[in-house]
């Protein structure tokens, strides 16, 4: 579920725990994280590079031929 990262961070705060923050770059990492975080009920917040961003992008683009 896609939530408002203030008002995680802010439920953090106030629950005294840490939301951890995890880079990405393909599909199997993110893959693994989110199940892990739903296994767990723990929210996270996914990072990813500008330049993995661009390489995303750019395949994604090139899948649509």
């Amino acid at each position: 579920m896609l939530v408002n990262a203030k008002r995680m961070l802010e439920a953090a705060r106030d629950g005294h725990y840490a939301v951890g923050q995890f880079n990405i770059n393909n599909l199997e990492w993110t893959k693994s994280v989110l199940l892990e975080a739903q296994a767990l009920q723990a929210p996270v917040i996914l990072g990813v590079s500008m330049g993995a961003a661009n390489i995303w992008a750019a395949i994604r683009s090139w899948s649509r031929w």
